[in-house]
């Protein structure tokens, strides 16, 4: 009894443990970021306390995920705007992910040494240092509800009496329903679910436990459709294809060929570990059975970088779901590995085990090595833009800023939220370029940039724009005027860019020239620069002409 309660500590603990060790050095930084967080602070201070107004926010953009609005606005309520606090909540769900990994890859039949490789792939992958070290993304929260269906569905298998077989497949049906609600592309569940049905209906070695898991989730996830297409029946005010987003989600060669080219690209960059162990695993074995788990991964796999070739954009963060099956994959591949390197395996074999296990090794280094530099980036563009937001906070009462940043981004419509939500600023205007009115702008800001790495984190800045910015800048401002604030941060990177490698294999346009820049090569090392510089702008003196 001592032992299973030692057993059930251990299993708590370390993934927290190994969730706050990835997580330190944003737990040592935090910052609220320019991407969605000022949206989410207003929206959590605005939702307080009518809840059933997260059903109709932003329904221009033809988008409906009332669960996202409702948790982070539950989330604001409980620590208000303290970022530290909002991290912790992260930490804790990336724990609660690490443990559901876990747990999943136990039930699929996986040792708990591969269990573990699992949650490590996953945790220091790039998606989740991504998605983990940033605040407001859907992700975490989607991927939990599913974790949690996958799991209830799992058990509802195995129960012994029929009010557990009946309430276990509804709490899996409300947990994908609040996945729907939290992101839209949720709904691949239902054919991944489906693959996996066909996969055990035609399996030579049926199995009647995962034929009832597989049948089970398609039901599961068919109920739980059915209501989220009838809520947003209700409650949405346009269709997917007439939202001021949502219209860009086309099945179009001009924005499928781009995006195939982008997912492959951060796959080789992120997950070209998993090549010389499927390599592995494709030479004949003995049984079946172990080939399930590749499959459904497999499946799973597909689906989630499918449901993204329709849009016209690929950031690292979409592709957490992915890496949740591609982190249970690796598992399973590397305890398969491992095995084969046993003394009773032929000679032949142990050789090539041993090989796949250290090319993979070293593939897995280049991973986490981008994802470091990840990260380094992370924190260096959310301290500079924190430090442009207090200083900001401390300009004159009415003070009018002209953002000089081109063309539109986010950072226009957050800068204006955090001033009011974290500085209690609410007067201090933001224009866009170029400034429009009757009222000359006190100040302009100007974004400086250099060495961006790419692809990475997602920034709403670039810097051949940047360097176009500073160039306006010049026709606001005399060159020899000196601004009123300056400020940069700085990260060694070190990129080892594989993907680059897939340039020359590009067969439709690049949109996006941060695939494939003209000024690197697959190794980077450079020092990247980014910061923020404000001039005043001088008002025209009475009598002198304008």
């Amino acid at each position: 009894m001592r032992s299973r309660a030692k057993y059930f500590v251990m299993r708590s603990l370390l993934p927290l443990a190994l969730a706050a060790l990835v997580m330190l050095p944003r737990l040592a930084s935090p910052q609220f970021g320019l991407l969605d967080d000022g949206l989410t602070l207003q929206t959590g201070r605005e939702v307080s306390g009518r809840w059933s107004s997260v059903l109709y926010l932003i329904p221009e953009t033809g988008r409906f995920f009332p669960a996202y609005w409702l948790v982070y606005s539950l989330v604001f309520a409980l620590v208000g705007a303290r970022p530290l606090a909002f991290f912790v909540v992260n930490v804790l769900l990336l724990a609660g992910l690490l443990a559901m990994l876990g747990r999943i890859a136990r039930l699929a039949g996986a040792t708990r040494e591969q269990a573990v490789v699992a949650a490590v792939l996953f945790a220091v992958s790039g998606p989740a240092v991504e998605t983990f070290y940033t605040l407001s993304k859907a992700e975490p929260l989607q991927l939990t509800w599913i974790g949690l269906s996958l799991i209830a569905t799992a058990a509802a298998v195995t129960a012994a009496r029929p009010l557990t077989r009946v309430a276990l497949p509804a709490l899996a049906a409300v947990a994908v329903l609040l996945a729907h609600a939290t992101k839209e592309t949720s709904v691949v569940l239902v054919p991944i679910a489906v693959a996996w049905l066909a996969i055990e209906w035609w399996s030579p070695t049926r199995s009647a436990k995962w034929m009832r898991f597989a049948a089970i989730y398609v039901l599961v996830n068919l109920v739980a459709l059915a209501a989220f297409a009838a809520l947003r029946s209700h409650y949405a005010a346009l269709a997917l294809g007439e939202g001021s987003y949502t219209r860009a989600y086309v099945l179009h060669a001009v924005t499928v060929g781009p995006a195939l080219f982008r997912i492959c690209a951060w796959l080789v960059r992120g997950f070209a570990y998993l090549l010389p162990l499927l390599a592995l695993a494709a030479l004949p074995r003995v049984g079946v059975g172990g080939r399930r788990p590749i499959a459904y991964a497999g499946v799973w796999m597909a689906g989630w970088l499918a449901v993204f070739l329709p849009w016209p954009a690929t950031f690292e963060y979409y592709l957490l779901p992915f890496t949740f099956g591609a982190a249970l994959l690796g598992g399973a591949l590397v305890g398969d590995a491992w095995r084969w390197r046993g003394p009773g395996q032929p000679a032949a074999r142990r050789r090539l085990a041993s090989f796949a296990l250290a090319a993979a090794a070293l593939l897995w280094l280049v991973a986490t090595t981008n994802a470091a530099t990840d990260a380094r980036v992370q924190l260096a563009v959310d301290r500079a833009n924190a430090d442009l937001v207090d200083f900001l906070g401390g300009l004159p009462e009415r003070s009018r800023v002209l953002a000089n940043m081109s063309p539109a981004n986010e950072y226009h419509y957050e800068l204006p939220m955090h001033l009011a939500e974290l500085k209690a600023r609410g007067d201090i205007v933001i224009e866009r370029m170029p400034a429009t009115g009757n009222v000359r702008p006190d100040f302009v800001v100007t974004a400086e940039l250099a060495n961006q790495p790419g692809p990475t984190v997602r920034i709403a800045l670039y810097e051949p724009r940047v360097r176009q910015d500073n160039v306006t800048l010049r026709t606001l401002v005399a060159a020899d005027v000196a601004p009123v604030y300056r400020s940069e941060r700085q990260a060694r990177i070190v990129e080892l860019g594989l993907q680059r490698l897939l340039c020359p294999l590009a067969v439709h346009p690049v949109l996006d020239v941060s695939y494939c820049p003209a000024d690197r090569g697959v190794l980077d090392r450079r020092t990247f620069r980014y910061g923020w510089q404000v001039h005043r702008l001088v008002r025209p003196t009475a009598g002198r002409p304008t």
